[in-house]
């Protein structure tokens, strides 16, 4: 069982790399299968095709980088530190493997339903994440006692991914998903989204009990 999940890895180790380059559509089994020297039937014995890979990848890099976001939630001084801890490690994700989570695939009216996979599966674990954190926010005063946190992180997140799909479409004309710069300035965006929206968490309205 060891060996089998180690070849498991190395699997997904070169289906990165391929990933990462020339991003899902232009990668082959054939190529994965060559980069690590084994046969194509030894291959499919761990997975049934490429999309299975693909999925496998993406579940495993966000089990790593959200595993050092949950544990510096528990040790973290400030909500504010947090937030800026996940979005340096959300834009080294995106600089390193926007062909992983869908620049390109955005753009089209209809994303595929592999591409929606995938961001759902993004989208619960940062719903996971983000609520344990305006959970402390709240524990620690530094947020309105009356939030929820599931319920507000789950429309933070989805504010979120509305500007990633609309400035994606706004790449569509002539868009160089390698563009550091462009990529940077969505990060900007994202930034200053999530300083409105818990600025407004932080807010304590003055509460008139004789109305």
């Amino acid at each position: 069982m060891a060996e089998q999940d180690q070849k498991r890895i190395m699997i997904l180790e070169a289906a990165l790399k391929r990933f990462k380059r020339f991003g899902l559509s232009k990668t082959t089994m054939e190529e994965i299968a060559r980069d690590l020297e084994i046969s194509k039937g030894s291959l499919y014995y761990y997975f049934s095709d490429k999309e299975s890979i693909y999925v496998a990848v993406v579940e495993r890099m966000i089990a790593d980088c959200f595993l050092d976001m949950s544990a510096y939630v528990e040790t973290a001084p400030t909500i504010t530190a947090i937030i800026d801890r996940y979005l340096a490690l959300k834009e080294k994700m995106l600089l390193e493997y926007h062909f992983l989570f869908g620049v390109n695939e955005w753009i089209k009216d209809v994303p595929s339903s592999l591409m929606r996979q995938t961001i759902e599966l993004l989208q619960q674990v940062e719903i996971s994440f983000l609520s344990a954190t305006i959970a402390k926010g709240v524990e620690n005063g530094e947020l309105h006692e009356g939030t929820d946190p599931e319920l507000t992180a789950q429309l933070l997140v989805n504010v979120l991914f509305g500007l990633w799909v609309i400035w994606c479409k706004w790449q569509a004309a002539g868009f160089d998903p390698h563009d550091k710069d462009g990529l940077k300035c969505f990060m900007s965006r994202e930034r200053q989204v999530l300083n409105i929206f818990f600025n407004g968490l932080r807010y304590r309205p003055n509460i008139n009990k004789d109305c």
